[in-house]
């Protein structure tokens, strides 16, 4: 069959070879290959398109019978060119491509969703740091808004209630124990004894004899006697008092009622704070009485004695005396049961170390 030469538009289909094997389609948009198949089943034309824009082809009847008879021209005018519409190849690709993103975005999701339950860092349980000298703080919370414990409940189970604050930028954790009595017991396993909810070293020792420094009784037994801090904490039939005092009606109270007594430094006085001769820093513990209950109040830096009684002026102490603090080995557990430890533990047997223990 001879070349044909057909006077079309520009936005037709131009066809300039006669045997439908190898095609130029011209247009306003381009230059599209088309590449024939004829005397096969697949379809009579595939686009290799050389942009995104292509051309659908339908074949009608009449082209499959004029490809089989030969007929170059009647297959030639049985194609017809949508120049805006992509192939069908395209059209395939796109319907996969959303579904692709979707599942990709979704598995972006899934991924997100793991990292923050993984990584979260949820409820602070972190105990007291010795080496870096800090606990940290979870939350500032008040110290009148301390978690209400039960009362008149008879079978009700001790525990301790933490609370972390930040008072003048000095950051304090108070310990307050529920439903739990206090005594002074001697032994450097007293922290890890399995019923005690709160244990905190007590009386200081001396560093010539290790003898405990101060009046020290135990169940009515005297440990030892002296006054060089006027400080005391009494325990007799169940009832702490704290106070200041160089000679106290407490101290013989408690050996006649088999209770318990022993000195410290004074901290707050009525509301008002105590200055003390030593001024270095350190951590700082104190047995502490705020809005009515006794707490243990520990600094999370190492503070000078000044500033650690005004801390516990501002937090609402209306009455505390100092406890053995800087790397003094103590320990709580909370009301699900679970322990937690702050300052080193001894590596050996101190015949005189002693606590104040709540069970």
């Amino acid at each position: 069959m001879s070349d044909l030469h057909n006077d079309i538009n520009d936005d037709e289909i131009r066809v300039i070879s006669s045997d439908c094997k190898s095609i130029r389609l011209q247009s306003s948009d381009g230059d599209k290959r088309l590449k024939s198949c004829i005397g096969s089943s697949a379809p009579c034309l595939q686009t290799a398109p050389d942009d995104d824009d292509g051309c659908d082809f339908m074949r009608s009847h009449e082209s499959r019978m004029a490809e089989e008879n030969g007929d170059t021209e009647l297959c030639e005018q049985s194609m017809q060119c949508s120049l805006p519409q992509a192939p069908l190849m395209y059209e395939r690709k796109l319907s996969i491509r959303p579904r692709l993103i979707f599942w990709a975005l979704l598995a972006l999701v899934l991924i997100a969703v793991l990292v923050v339950l993984f990584f979260s860092p949820g409820e602070d349980k972190s105990s007291y740091d010795a080496s870096s000298g800090r606990t940290a703080v979870s939350a500032a919370v008040p110290v009148e808004n301390f978690e209400k414990p039960t009362e008149g409940s008879a079978v009700a189970a001790p525990y301790t209630i933490r609370t972390d604050t930040v008072v003048d930028d000095i950051g304090l954790s108070i310990l307050m124990p529920v439903n739990a009595t206090p005594v002074l017991e001697i032994g450097s396993d007293v922290p890890y004894d399995s019923i005690a909810v709160l244990a905190v070293q007590a009386a200081d020792l001396r560093g010539d004899n290790g003898d405990i420094v101060g009046s020290f009784v135990v169940r009515g037994n005297l440990v030892s006697k002296g006054e060089s801090k006027s400080g005391f904490c009494s325990i007799i039939n169940g009832e702490l008092t704290l106070g200041v005092a160089d000679a106290t009606p407490k101290f013989e109270e408690a050996l006649s009622a088999d209770g318990y007594f022993f000195r410290q430094y004074p901290l707050v006085v009525g509301g008002q704070l105590v200055e003390n001769k030593p001024k270095g820093k350190s951590i700082r513990r104190a047995l502490a009485e705020i809005n009515g209950r006794i707490c243990v109040v520990i600094s999370q830096d190492r503070i000078t004695f000044h500033d650690f009684s005004q801390a516990l002026v501002d937090v609402g102490a209306s009455n505390a005396i100092y406890l053995v603090g800087g790397d003094a080995c103590g320990r709580y557990v909370d009301s699900f049961g679970k322990s937690f430890t702050f300052g080193e533990p001894w590596y050996k047997d101190i015949d005189n170390v002693n606590y104040i223990v709540w069970r």
